[in-house]
This record gives structure tokens, C-alpha cells and sequence, in this order.
């Protein structure tokens, strides 16, 4: 069952990079394209979110160093971890990963998606948001489900 799971993990991780790397390859022939307040607008990005410390290598050594806590995380957890975890860690693990290969090869994270004067990002972005907001889901609802747990067993 273990490695079920940790393949199930790595086959999503592809999946998910593929996805984003698909759409930053697509998305270089059709720059500055409109939909209404949705608008395809090319950009690098050398800093974390929102730019911030452009041009720093740290940057890049976080990204990775994050990546590396998760993965041994998942790991570590492989026989407690259900399969709505191991989509959502699939997300931040990929997301960080596609922006990593961008820093690398691209020397930059090329962002593409600018909605209004929200700041522009690309799907590693989003894939690396809804993650971790649903890894939270999931945590809480963890333990909100053994709190109930615990109180009705006393």
C-alpha cells in the first residue's frame, strides 16, 4: 500500500508539472491576448511572490529547500496519508518544481495570467496556492474530526 501511494504521489507531481509547463511553452506564442478583465501578459518574475527579492539565488535554494521538507514529509507519512493529501502535496510538490525549472532555464519564473491589478502569476502559482490552502482544509478538518472524537469518548 505504501508504494501505492508515494507512485500515486509522483504520477500526480508529473501530471500537474506537465500542465504548467505545457501552458508557459503555449502561452509564449499568445502574449498579451484579452478576455475581458482576464488578460495573457508575459513576464518574468526573479523574485518570490510578488517579485519580491529579484534577482536573488536565495531564492531559488528556498524553493528547492521547501520542496525537499515536503517531499520527505510525504514520505515519512506514507502510511497515514490518504489520497486528499497526497493530491493536494502533489500541487505545492509540482508548482514548486515548475517554478524551480523556470529559475533554472529560464532565469526566471515566467508568470503569464494577469486578472485586473491583481499581481500576474501562472498555474505553478495557483497549483502552489490552492495546495496549501487545501492541505489547511484538510489539517483542520483532521482535527476538528479528533477533537469531536476525543470528546465524545470522555
Amino acid at each position: 500500500m505504501k508504494n501505492k501511494k508515494i507512485k500515486l504521489l509522483l504520477l500526480l507531481v508529473i501530471v500537474f508539472l506537465l500542465i504548467d509547463q505545457f501552458s508557459k511553452i503555449l502561452v509564449l506564442s499568445f502574449n498579451n491576448i484579452s478576455f475581458g478583465v482576464l488578460k495573457i501578459e508575459v513576464v518574468y518574475n526573479t523574485g518570490i511572490a510578488f517579485g519580491i527579492g529579484a534577482s536573488n539565488l536565495y531564492n531559488a535554494v528556498l524553493v528547492f529547500l521547501v520542496i525537499c521538507v515536503i517531499v520527505n514529509f510525504a514520505y515519512s507519512q506514507r502510511d497515514k496519508i490518504d489520497n486528499r493529501t497526497i493530491m493536494v502535496l502533489s500541487m505545492i510538490i509540482s508548482g514548486g518544481i515548475g517554478n524551480l525549472i523556470d529559475r533554472i532555464f529560464r532565469g526566471g519564473v515566467l508568470d503569464f495570467i494577469k486578472i485586473a491589478n491583481f499581481p500576474i502569476f501562472n498555474l505553478a502559482d495557483v497549483f502552489i496556492v490552492v495546495g496549501w490552502f487545501l492541505l489547511i482544509c484538510n489539517l483542520l478538518g483532521f482535527f476538528v474530526k479528533d477533537f469531536y472524537n476525543i470528546k465524545e469518548n470522555k
